[in-house]
Order: structure tokens, then C-alpha cells, then sequence
């Protein structure tokens, strides 16, 4: 699919099947001190890392942050519908603009992150869920999944009430949670890395 200029305006048209590719870039990037979105890691900053694992594997990709910011990496942009609201307003702003009911989301700060798991969490998703989360032994990655329009409703509801909790609103809608064990099987030891410090780089 031919990307939007970043910045677009979308409306309210959705399709059923197919999948979007969400890059959730809006943090405030505190403990980094810069805007770690566009930090570089290993040759290339990691909101560009997150976009290329997506790209084969959804049939949009689209970015939740800010469109001036981020207009160089050629990727439809939008900004946050409820700035502070953490990454539970990020996801429910895609859910609410993406053409594609079925939404993979990635921090950009797991550079890591590969296809495989890509294609574990699609090959797990079942009609009728609203959320495939990895997890190992309860430790969720709420961050590295999978998000449908079903939830949008019970999001914009626990955002009303002001819990910015993706624990908890995960918890609120029908979620499939599935083993992901780093070092475990074949998952690599850095799957779920974060880069939050210039110490991680």
C-alpha cells in the first residue's frame, strides 16, 4: 500500500481483514535525555528499525508521534489524540485511524524485536480476540503485540478514568497471552530489549 504524506488527516473508513503496523513514538524519552526515537543504533535510529520489521509483515505502517519530527522516514504520522497518556493513548489513536482492524504494535525502543515474533503473534491470533500479548511466566510485553478495534471502546473508557494502565486494559478485553521466553526455544536473549538510557545503547 502507497504510504500518506506524513501528517494526513485520515477519516473513519476501515477495512476488515488485513493488518496495520503501528510504531508507537510519542514518549517523552525522559530517563535518554533526547528524543530516543531518533537515536541511532546500529547505523540507523530506532524508529527506522521498528518500521523495517514491520513493513514485510503488515500491510500499512503508520507512526504515533509527532508528524514535523518524524516526516523524514516517509511514514504516515500521527500525533497522539491524547498527548500524556502514555503508550494506552498511542495504541487507542491507532486503533482509532488505521485502515486495518488487526493492529501489530511496537514500542520503538525494542530494536530487537524480529520476525519471527511478527509471525508467531499473527499465527496466534484468533477471530474473536482483542489483544495477543507475549508474556513470559506473567511478565507482559504490552509493547510487542497485537491490538484489535474490540478494544477501543474499554480503552477510551479506562483513559476517561484516567488509568493509563496497560495491565489493566489489557486485562478488560479478551486477550490471548501467550509464552515468549527470551533464551528460551528459539527466541533470542535480547528479544525484548528496551533502550531507555544512553547505557542500553
Amino acid at each position: 500500500m502507497m504510504e500518506e504524506p506524513a501528517g494526513a488527516v485520515r477519516t473513519g473508513v476501515h477495512a476488515d481483514r488485513g493488518w496495520a503496523g503501528v510504531v508507537l513514538a510519542g514518549g517523552q524519552s525522559s530517563r535518554m535525555g533526547q528524543d530516543k526515537a531518533l537515536l541511532p543504533f546500529e547505523g540507523k535510529p530506532l524508529l527506522a528499525h521498528a518500521i523495517d520489521v514491520l513493513r514485510p509483515h503488515t500491510d500499512e505502517v503508520i507512526v504515533i508521534g509527532d508528524p514535523v519530527k518524524y516526516d523524514q522516514f516517509g511514514i504516515l504520522t500521527l500525533a497522539d489524540d491524547m498527548p500524556g497518556s502514555g503508550p494506552l493513548g498511542g495504541v487507542l489513536t491507532a486503533i482509532r485511524y488505521a485502515w486495518y482492524d488487526r493492529l501489530i504494535v511496537l514500542g520503538c525502543d525494542m530494536p530487537r524485536i524480529t520476525a519471527q515474533l511478527l509471525l508467531h503473534l499473527k499465527a496466534s491470533y484468533q477471530e474473536g480476540d482483542h489483544a495477543v500479548v507475549p508474556q513470559c511466566d506473567g511478565h507482559l510485553q504490552p509493547l510487542a503485540a497485537i491490538y484489535g478495534r474490540g478494544c477501543r471502546t474499554v480503552f477510551a473508557d479506562q483513559l476517561s478514568k484516567g488509568d493509563r494502565s496497560m495491565a489493566a486494559a489489557i486485562e478488560r478485553v479478551r486477550t490471548r497471552y501467550i509464552q515468549v521466553c527470551p533464551g528460551e526455544e528459539s527466541w533470542p536473549e535480547d528479544l525484548f530489549r528496551n533502550i531507555n538510557t544512553p547505557y542500553d545503547l
